[in-house]
């Protein structure tokens, strides 16, 4: 028996063991939405907890001056959030939701530069801070994210599938500058 056995393992899979696969396969591939359920939820979790370490970092002192967005390169710009908080890890900068393109540059949140030198408790709490980049996309060519993070004056940090109206307010008024600027 046990020869048989040896013999049996050489010569391959079974049509039951082949049939078990397949129906463990398919069964995965109709609850796909689940574990895309489940990625999105932890780019999310990963997103916000990003965020808060910023938010502690912040703490420190006044609000750095630092630009909507750098015009050069975020990683050598000076007026990059990126260089003026210098001990903060790369990766916090980078939203999990962002496009691949926005992700290589290694910043893919705009600065609300409105608060630079400020400080950051007597701010109102629902000042935003920074926000994924993705929300200020005007290009239709260009996917865009489900959610974007958006991190607050008072450390909270939410990844909201619309953008809420204050912040809307200044996409819409920054892609109308851009709009201008491109004629």
């Amino acid at each position: 028996m046990l020869r048989f056995i040896r013999r049996r393992a050489l010569n391959g899979f079974t049509l039951i063991e082949v049939m078990a696969v397949t129906a463990i396969m398919s069964t995965l591939n109709s609850q796909s939405g689940g574990f895309r359920y489940a990625i999105e939820k932890a780019n999310e979790v990963k997103g916000i907890s990003n965020l808060k370490q910023i938010h502690m970092m912040l703490q420190i002192g006044d609000l750095p001056k630092a630009a909507f967005y750098p015009k050069g390169d975020p990683k050598t710009d000076p007026t990059s959030i990126v260089r003026l908080i210098p001990d903060a890890p790369q990766e916090l900068f980078v939203s999990p939701f962002a496009p691949e393109a926005l992700k290589k540059k290694g910043l893919t949140f705009a600065w609300n530069d409105a608060v630079g030198g400020k400080d950051i408790s007597m701010l109102p709490k629902d000042t935003w801070l920074l926000i994924d980049l993705a929300a200020f996309i005007a290009d239709p060519k260009i996917p865009k994210p489900h959610r974007y993070l958006i991190l607050y004056a008072d450390g909270r940090a939410l990844a909201v599938d619309g953008l809420p109206a204050d912040i809307d307010k200044v996409v819409k008024e920054a892609q109308a500058k851009l709009k201008k600027e491109q004629k």
